[in-house]
């Protein structure tokens, strides 16, 4: 496949600095009607949103949190938002994602989670109402038999299987260093409108 030409069209207005009130890594873009919004952060402030030009090529106005929570100093990062019957599915990595010798205290690791609003903007819940900017998530995946600190994904959706939750994951069974990193997925199931794997 030929990837094409690129050539750099600048700054989107959109960066950080020791002391920001965040982080401007991991970003995400979503489309709400005709407007973009560019999701970012980890860590510091954990997840900010700010709206984007048409172009995608700056930004259109001042960022705000949609996220944060107290969980490891907050260690919250590689947000993904996603659109499904209504709702607007803010899915979350939590925890330690690269520590592996030593590992981090159990239930430490790397984690997804997700929070959802009817709005692309906030108001972004989990399942029990915690509001995800005050440590609310509902954790979708976590390590499980051989899958260790599963996280930083997404989800797309796939023809004929469905919605499909793809990060990355440890394989207990080849190791615990960087090589042993691997590429998961699973389908998504949605009971109750909240999505479980």
């Amino acid at each position: 496949m030929d990837p094409g030409s690129w050539s750099d069209q600048g700054a989107t207005g959109v960066s950080s600095k020791a002391g920001s009130a965040y982080n401007a890594i991991d970003s995400n873009i979503v489309k709400v009607g005709s407007d973009f919004y560019m999701n970012f952060g980890s860590f510091w402030g954990d997840i900010y949103q700010v709206k984007m030009q048409s172009s995608l090529l700056k930004n259109s106005g001042s960022s705000y949190q949609i996220a944060w929570t107290s969980f490891g100093n907050g260690a919250m990062e590689g947000s993904f938002m996603y659109y499904r019957s209504g709702y607007y599915y803010l899915f979350t990595s939590w925890g330690n994602c690269c520590q592996l010798v030593p590992r981090p205290a159990a239930g430490t690791e790397y984690h997804m989670r997700v929070c959802r609003s009817t709005s692309a903007t906030g108001g972004f819940v989990d399942k029990s109402g915690v509001d995800c900017k005050k440590s609310g998530g509902t954790i979708v995946l976590a390590s499980h038999d051989y899958v260790y600190a599963p996280g930083h994904g997404g989800v797309i959706d796939v023809p004929n299987v469905g919605s499909v939750l793809y990060y990355h994951y440890v394989n207990n069974n080849q190791g615990t260093n960087q090589a042993a990193t691997y590429f998961g997925w699973n389908v998504i199931g949605w009971s109750g409108g909240w999505p479980s794997v």
